[in-house]
């Protein structure tokens, strides 16, 4: 007979002492690619749908995936933190290029 603990849901059956987020995050990043090239699908997706969704700027969807690249980081366990800097970094960059484009072709925020 198995115990349940020795199974892949014994993370789950462990009550008011396990770590949901840690069970979840590790079942997901487990059987698929690395957190790196997660973070980077979905930082781009949040851009990519932002960006459609908004009047054609990207500094407003890049500031929004910075800002939530930002709460990821402290929210997923250490060893995921590099999905959160994957999205930090892509809507920082996204940010950055939105000013500087608006700066170089219209000559500042008007």
């Amino acid at each position: 007979m198995t115990n349940l603990s020795d199974t892949s849901l014994g993370c789950f059956a462990q009550g008011t002492e396990g770590d949901m987020t840690r069970c979840v995050v590790e079942g997901v990043f487990s059987a698929g690619p690395a957190p790196g090239v997660m973070g980077l699908l979905l930082g781009g997706t949040v851009l990519t749908s932002l960006y459609i969704a908004g009047d054609g700027d990207v500094i407003t969807p890049g500031i929004a995936t910075t800002l939530f690249g930002a709460v990821l980081v402290p929210a997923l366990p250490p060893q995921f933190r590099l999905f959160a800097y994957t999205v930090f970094v892509i809507g920082g960059t996204a940010a950055v290029f939105g000013v500087w484009t608006r700066f170089t072709t219209r000559g500042g925020f008007r």
